[in-house]
């Protein structure tokens, strides 16, 4: 009876092998994703089209709301990072972040810049104001958007995102100059123009963030 005892026992170990829960492979598990939380002051998420800043060194500088791209920059921007494999990802805190539509030209309220004769701009003359690209007060005196010629790639005003914030508690700060390649419609309501100058400025910002947390 021990012996058919000890067959049974045994026979009964052996199937139990076979119940037992099997672990997944480790490239079926979801991977760990970075978490974005938006926490910048309401002006900078309200809003639509354009809204110029305020004072004598904003004129003609304008924040473009986030309602002007499609999808909105932070889905994006979150969109764009979920796309990393960090081993310990941590929390990217947006603080400041928002996109400027430049229109300001150094020496003239007109609308052109110096030495362009085509999209609508005119060479100035000895009979016109000169007209020089770039903000015409210090960058600390604006209150957003500032730029200089020399960051320019082209002859159209420029968009200028400025993002500030945290990941796992190290600040993260980004500073873009996007030169259009064609003049924009630049009411920022819709025209496929401008929602994809918008796009592709998103995304540059998200590759610069990018490259910094994961270093």
């Amino acid at each position: 009876m021990s012996a058919v005892r000890d067959r049974s026992i045994h026979w009964l170990a052996s199937s139990l092998v076979f119940l037992l829960p099997v672990e997944l492979p480790a490239q079926d598990a979801a991977d760990p994703a970075i978490v974005v939380i938006d926490l910048r002051p309401p002006e900078q998420r309200e809003g639509t089209g354009l809204k110029e800043l305020d004072g004598k060194c904003n004129e003609k500088v304008f924040r473009i709301a986030d309602v002007a791209s499609d999808p909105l920059k932070v889905e994006t921007l979150r969109a764009d990072l979920t796309q990393l494999r960090l081993n310990e990802p941590k929390t990217l805190t947006v603080l400041d972040w928002s996109i400027y539509y430049n229109k300001q030209v150094q020496g003239s309220t007109g609308n052109g810049i110096q030495g362009v004769g085509i999209g609508g701009y005119t060479i100035p003359t000895g009979k016109k104001k000169e007209r020089r690209a770039g903000s015409k007060c210090t960058q600390r005196d604006s209150a957003g958007g500032w730029y200089e010629g020399a960051e320019l790639h082209s002859v159209y005003y420029p968009l200028i995102s400025e993002f500030m914030g945290t990941y796992g508690g190290k600040p993260v700060k980004v500073r873009i100059v996007y030169s259009p390649n064609v003049k924009l419609t630049g009411k920022f309501v819709g025209a496929a123009d401008d929602t994809q100058a918008l796009v592709d400025l998103v995304h540059q910002t998200s590759e610069q963030i990018a490259d910094q947390i994961a270093r």
